[in-house]
């Protein structure tokens, strides 16, 4: 799978640096991902307050992805950065049980969220330099699918933690954010052994840097990712209040997100090899098509058990876009303009990110839960219209399936 590989097991070790680097990168939103927002109830915020924390946790990242990004094109280096965030994420979520009032939390979770980002990012990059010409799919899916495994174990011990009928009051969750940050200082000293391959030397790295040159179908791609990522991502940050509305307590909250993490791994696992053979855009179908119908389930919901069985389907949405969108983006970028062009992928990420929670914190406040569910819908309904019609495959290199054979 990896060029290179078996040359004195150098690339073996390699890929279990950065398996153990995915998995420990993504684990940490199976705390994060469903008790930031409900610690955050609890500490008196609205949910329009608890949308725009979130909101402008990713707005911090219009300044600093590209930056680093760029950074980290010019020098090839990636490490440093990597330590540097995973000690500020590790700071600003363990200074949660000392916070009080919206203004704290905003900046708690605008250093801690940036920094999360960044290092997620960097885990397509690093695949991208180990992996075969035309393998990117395939092989960030490999590595990535360790993620959704640390995800569902992080996940589970945080629901013991708090016990079955666990999860009301601030007390009870001190001890998610006084424990789970410490996965951040892991990050922090596995950073130095990470594999981070020097670009090939040729006589390019004489002239100055290119400029990453973002193509029109990338761009319309970018354009059609924001509005999944707002509709998406902007109701799944009220997921977990939204299961507490319905009666779940306990292990609920908790594995509020497991069902859509099982099957991510499953799913994810075939995707990005599948997108290989069959192209970027047939695997990408099928998660905007979905989505819609996904998003409108929650707004009928009236138990946990409903809300388990929609967010089961989480696995054919992120399970196929969280692989193939960092393939579709690498096929148009090279050696010197990967970082950069990932950057611009994150930065997507980081406006989406901004604009759906505040978005969403603003109807469910106004018009209730539901209502944000049904708008949400909508959104994704526009953006699936939008892809069909206007973005086509990321490269011309992808061949139809019979001139691969």
């Amino acid at each position: 799978m990896f060029s290179g590989q078996g040359h004195n097991g150098t690339v073996t070790r390699d890929g279990r640096l950065l398996s153990l680097y995915m998995g420990l990168t993504t684990s940490v939103t199976g705390f994060l991902q469903p008790f930031v927002p409900i610690y955050l109830l609890e500490s008196g915020l609205t949910k329009s307050q608890i949308g725009l924390v979130a909101g402008v946790g990713a707005l911090m990242a219009f300044v600093v992805q590209p930056i680093l990004g760029r950074l980290s094109d010019r020098y090839d280096v990636r490490r440093p950065f990597v330590a540097g965030m995973a000690l500020v994420a590790a700071l600003a979520y363990l200074s949660f049980p000392f916070l009080h009032g919206a203004p704290a939390f905003l900046l708690a979770v605008a250093l801690g969220s940036n920094a999360t980002l960044y290092m997620q990012g960097v885990g397509g990059v690093l695949v991208g330099r180990l992996a075969l010409k035309g393998q990117g799919g395939a092989t960030y899916a490999a590595y990535r699918v360790w993620g959704s495994i640390a995800y569902i174990f992080v996940a589970l011990a945080v629901g013991l933690i708090l016990k079955p009928e666990g999860g009301h009051g601030r007390n009870p969750l001190n001890l998610v954010f006084e424990t789970g940050p410490l996965i951040f200082l892991g990050v922090a000293a596995l950073a130095y052994w990470l594999p981070d391959p020097r670009r090939p030397v040729t006589s390019d790295d004489e002239e100055p840097p290119k400029k990453a040159h973002i193509r029109p179908n990338l761009r319309r791609f970018l354009a059609v990712d924001f509005l999944y990522i707002v509709s998406l991502y902007g109701a799944t940050n009220f997921i977990s209040i939204f299961m507490m509305h319905v009666g779940g307590r306990g292990l609920f909250l908790s594995c509020v997100f497991l069902p859509g993490v099982i099957t991510e791994s499953l799913v994810m696992r075939f995707s990005g090899a599948f997108s290989d053979r069959y192209g970027r855009r047939p695997v990408l179908a099928i998660s905007y098509f979905l989505l819609p119908f996904r998003l409108l389930m929650y707004s009928v919901a009236m138990n946990p058990w409903w809300v388990l069985g929609a967010q089961s389907l989480h696995g054919l949405n992120f399970g196929i876009v969280g692989a193939v969108a960092i393939a579709f983006v690498n096929d148009q970028a090279d050696y010197h303009t990967r970082g950069a062009l990932q950057a611009q992928l994150s930065l997507v990420t980081a406006a989406a990110g901004a604009t759906g929670p505040a978005l969403m914190g603003l109807i469910a406040d106004r018009y209730g839960l539901p209502a944000m569910f049904q708008v949400a819908a909508a959104l994704a309904a526009v953006a699936t219209i939008i892809f069909f019609l206007f973005v086509n495959e990321s490269s011309e290199r992808r061949l139809p399936v019979h001139e691969h054979d």
